[in-house]
């Protein structure tokens, strides 16, 4: 595996490493080998898995630890996840990829089997709702998991090959105008308990019925789990990456007709 086996050869300085080691046995492609891409990509999550690569400072992906998420659905119900574990990165499969660098536009399309495990806080902070459930409020704490199968991102992201002052060309990719879009292919199940009404404990009904419309919720309530998942996760990720890592370690092409500082 290109990544773990290049970690012990690491000695000395960032660009003692980048000369040799980890960044020699990247594979390489041509900007217009979609195939290629397709590899590269699942083998750098596969091969970072569980213990990312220390030296670069890139953490693991597979799983990811997170504390004190929040998410607020329509103003209305905020959910937090206080301490959970994130699995199925490491699989995720690019169904396409395309990179075309004289219009600074690269497009992914990714498909993933994901699982959240973990403690999870929920309350209402929406008088209507409060008034609608007759004063009463949603609440609870205690242990949450949210699996989803197929989730299926179409990304859409603008980038251009940077030169810095130490010569080398970089990958910048533009986060703050990254378009998506998501899709659920397969099924997603939801498991919860210390969830209540007030004082009395809802925990088993609620979850039935969020798993009995889990396809119709995900599509009308899922888009701020999908962007806080991009934003705070997906773009950092590839930014571990493609922030240190000069493109001549993984694209064939000349890059020099096309950068810019």
């Amino acid at each position: 595996m290109f990544f773990k086996k290049s970690v012990v050869m690491f000695m000395g300085t960032f660009f003692v490493f980048c000369d040799s080691g980890f960044v020699d046995n990247l594979p390489k492609c041509k900007l217009e080998d979609g195939v290629c891409f397709k590899y590269f990509y699942e083998g750098l999550l596969r091969d970072i898995g569980k213990d990312g690569i220390p030296e670069l400072k890139i953490p693991p992906v597979d799983p990811i630890r997170i504390k004190n998420v929040s998410i607020s659905l329509m103003d209305t119900v905020n959910i937090t996840v206080l301490d959970g574990i994130v699995k199925g990165v490491k699989d995720c499969i690019y169904d396409n990829i395309r990179i075309n660098i004289t219009q600074g536009r690269g497009y992914e399309e990714v498909t993933c089997d994901l699982s959240i495990k973990g403690r999870y806080r929920i309350e209402t902070k929406n008088a209507l709702i409060k008034n609608i459930l007759g004063g009463k409020a949603i609440h609870g704490e205690g242990n949450g998991k949210l699996k989803i199968e197929k989730l299926n991102l179409k990304i859409d992201f603008p980038f251009y090959a940077q030169k810095r002052s130490d010569g080398e060309i970089y990958w910048a990719i533009l986060y703050d105008y990254v378009k998506y879009t998501y899709k659920i292919k397969g099924v997603t199940s939801f498991s919860a308990d210390n969830l209540y009404i007030d004082n009395q404990e809802i925990s088993k009904g609620f979850i039935n019925t969020l798993n009995n419309n889990s396809g119709f919720i995900m599509s009308e309530f899922g888009q701020p789990f999908i962007d806080k998942a991009m934003k705070e996760f997906y773009f950092k990720y590839a930014g571990y990456f493609f922030d240190v890592v000069p493109a001549r370690y993984y694209i064939i092409d000349d890059l020099t007709p096309y950068a810019r500082t």
